[in-house]
């Protein structure tokens, strides 16, 4: 199954200074992160998620409401533990799930078989930058709260803590559309698929929130 993308607007800005690094030197720390989140997203975009380790998120006391979320481990920079031990994937890109979007054919709202689901794209970060409280405060979500629009979500694993449970959820619950993103996802449902119409020159768009170095010193393991 393939999904159309919306990338966060918190997220743009990041992407388009990780593409520039790129440019600039793709083996720099920076140019290595943006190859990472460009190809996460594209994973996310064609459904491909189970080729990076995954879970579906939730909420607790010191953490955002997370419940309709979910992250894949993106491995960037090998990291290891005092021990030598390796820390596992170093970054982590979270993301929403919505249902296709209707259409509407002489004022009624009709099925549209070819529809496509949605993926929101919402931060990526180094596991010690807490992605989950980027993805939270982007959100607009107040930490420790329950959000009430998500009543009734079942839950996760606490936001980036501890190893994955055997059968365990691995993709967001898929919600309808929210109302500030319904333009956006409009848009994308009436474009012309990709490869029918000439492709902008702007610079490609991934986010990249950068760590210090890919060293030790990033040591959270979470």
């Amino acid at each position: 199954m393939r999904y159309l993308l919306i990338v966060d607007e918190g997220l743009k800005p990041e992407l388009d200074a990780g593409y520039a690094a790129w440019k600039a030197d793709p083996r720099s720390d920076a140019g290595r992160e943006f190859n990472a989140a460009m190809r996460a997203m594209k994973a996310l975009q064609e459904g491909r998620e189970g080729e990076y380790d995954g879970k579906r998120l939730t909420s607790g006391p010191g953490s955002h409401d997370l419940r309709d979320c979910a992250e894949v481990k993106v491995p960037v920079f090998e990291e290891y533990k005092d021990s030598g031990w390796p820390l596992g994937p170093s970054h982590r890109l979270t993301y929403r799930e919505f249902d296709p979007l209707p259409r509407v054919e002489d004022g009624r709202v009709v099925a549209d078989p070819d529809a496509q689901p949605y993926r929101h794209v919402v931060a990526f970060a180094h596991r010690a930058d807490d992605p989950a409280a980027i993805t939270g405060q982007r959100l607009g979500r107040t930490r420790g709260l329950l959000d009430p629009e998500l009543h009734g979500l079942g839950a996760g694993e606490r936001p980036s803590i501890g190893p994955q449970r055997d059968g365990a959820p691995t993709t967001p619950h898929r919600i309808p559309v929210p109302g500030d993103l319904l333009k956006q996802a409009q848009i994308l449902r009436d474009s012309p698929p990709a490869g029918t119409k000439p492709r902008p020159t702007a610079a490609p768009q991934a986010n990249v929130n950068r760590p210090p170095g890919p060293g030790t010193s990033k040591s959270k393991d979470r």
